[in-house]
């Protein structure tokens, strides 16, 4: 089997699972802030890199951090209102939102 193809199928699930044992050793606030490292977007970028090249490696990271930022304002909506709301309407707060920044 290709050693790269291996790799793809086993770094990410490991790494997960990685996290989900600091979770359990630890305790889940440990996790959280291990989880906030790029756990499947680095190494999917590796990949990138290997197979497409440092240019088109560079613009997908471009496109990943980009994509954190209607993310970070779902999550932000979602606490902000969630301090003064239940659930279900902080989650339609939070859905438009990120709707707006999208």
């Amino acid at each position: 089997m290709n050693t790269l193809l291996l790799l793809k199928l086993l770094l990410v699930p490991g790494l997960i699972a990685a996290l989900t044992w600091a979770a359990h050793r630890w305790s889940p606030a440990v996790a959280g802030w291990l989880s906030g490292f790029p756990v499947v977007a680095g190494p999917i970028l590796l990949f990138l890199a290997l197979e497409h090249g440092a240019a088109f490696a560079g613009q997908a990271a471009v496109g990943t951090l980009t994509a954190v930022i209607p993310a970070l304002v779902f999550a932000l909506g979602y606490a902000w209102t969630a301090r003064r709301q239940g659930w279900p309407l902080s989650l339609a707060a939070a859905l438009a939102i990120d709707a707006k920044t999208s």
